[in-house]
């Protein structure tokens, strides 16, 4: 892989818009197959991911397929806290890991970096024509000859998805705030992490917790994160997020990192192919609309499209469970319309056990599974939720 200056009328097989978690991803998957062996590729991304910028956290069963990643921590052991219970629980046969942005940056930049067959315009996309196979950057038009996958929204395209979702499918963010701490003395269980402690001020509209990664006995990162549909001020996630630090741990730290983003959380925040234009990540619709998870989902969608590419087919679609879709639609519906009863769902939903409501966040629950949760929460929001979730 090299850096590129766009020579004129150059064409490539495969463009990548946009080298995050889907498009690096996608890029190591197309290497794998042995694809690039006879076909080019070129990465579009105005960064060139050398700073850590994100981390992701994922729980699976199946580790030994995934040995690969560059995990920075994993956990076994969870801690869940509301106002009616406070529970820990072992995992296993789960186990929730996290890997940090810039290792996996660098993980899959080291796999590509000898690949002849793959470039890397650092440059940003503005435009792209389906019908003619082309891609506007601020500096080149670049053609292709097969698939541009995308990534990114252009400006106009997320605010028309939110302006033209039908009544039926809420949406929300998931916006957080985290600070990666370190204290002078010991203050966390390393191998025990709170999924969930939503015992916190719940702001109006929404649902907030606080979630602890610990990192040893001294270091942890520590997020205050909301699903509504209203950001706050910058200085309210910081006052909830410090206020919460000296309560439970005290304040003799240093902040050493800190993680400011937001998620869009609904099932309608996906794009339509166009020709040969195919979305992924969060324009794909990967990232679990109900809980903003998506690592191992673009690793489930990359190897899918090249799965496809490989047969010669291109039903580059992710793959969805229209049943759990229609629960995540029930699950954003009653936290968007129902202010208090969100966190009365979520409290009843969190008293199940964990490894079932990871299978069923998973969509690989049965019927009967699925029914076993719906009985735990509360009958009338949930009733409710469903209802708005049907309307047209």
């Amino acid at each position: 892989m090299k850096y590129s200056n766009i020579p004129i009328n150059k064409k490539y097989d495969y463009i990548i818009g946009g080298a995050g978690l889907s498009g690096l991803t996608l890029a190591l998957k197309l290497y794998e197959s042995g694809l690039l062996e006879k076909h080019t590729l070129l990465l579009i991304d105005p960064s060139d991911k050398s700073e850590n910028d994100r981390t992701w956290s994922f729980w699976n069963k199946k580790l030994p397929k995934l040995t690969y990643l560059p995990i920075k921590n994993s956990w076994d052991n969870a801690l869940i806290k509301s106002n009616s219970h406070n529970r820990t629980e072992d995992l296993l046969p789960y186990t929730y890991y996290n890997i940090e942005g810039i290792d996996y940056y660098n993980y899959v930049k080291n796999k590509l970096k000898d690949v002849a067959n793959i470039e890397w315009l650092k440059d940003t996309i503005i435009e792209d024509e389906p019908h003619k196979k082309e891609v506007f950057t601020s500096s080149a038009s670049i053609a292709y000859t097969h698939y541009f996958f995308k990534s990114h929204f252009f400006s106009d395209e997320l605010s028309t998805l939110l302006s033209d979702k039908d009544k039926s499918d809420f949406f929300l963010w998931q916006h957080f705030l985290g600070y990666k701490i370190r204290f002078k003395e010991d203050r966390f269980k390393p191998n025990q992490f709170t999924y969930m402690d939503m015992t916190i001020p719940q702001q109006q509209g929404g649902l907030s917790f606080m979630y602890v990664l610990p990192f040893s006995e001294n270091t942890a990162l520590v997020e205050y994160t909301l699903f509504s549909n209203k950001l706050l001020e910058r200085t309210a996630y910081e006052e909830m997020l410090l206020s919460y630090i000296k309560t439970e741990f005290g304040d003799d730290y240093e902040i050493e990192a800190e993680e400011y983003n937001k998620i869009p959380m609904s099932t309608k925040i996906k794009i339509d192919r166009i020709n040969n234009v195919i979305p992924i990540g969060t324009l794909g619709g990967v990232v679990k609309a109900s809980t903003g998870y998506s690592f191992l989902r673009n690793l489930k969608h990359a190897t899918h499209i090249v799965n496809q590419l490989k047969r010669g087919t291109d039903n580059f679609k992710y793959p969805i469970s229209k049943r759990h879709q229609f629960y995540d639609k029930v699950l954003i519906n009653v936290i968007a319309s129902q202010k208090s009863e969100g966190l009365a769902v979520f409290n009843a939903l969190y008293k199940n056990d964990l490894k079932l409501l990871f299978k069923f966040l998973d969509e690989e629950t049965t019927i009967w599974e699925d029914l076993k949760i719906m009985r735990s929460v509360p009958t009338w929001p949930f009733i409710k939720g469903v209802w708005a979730s049907l309307l047209d």
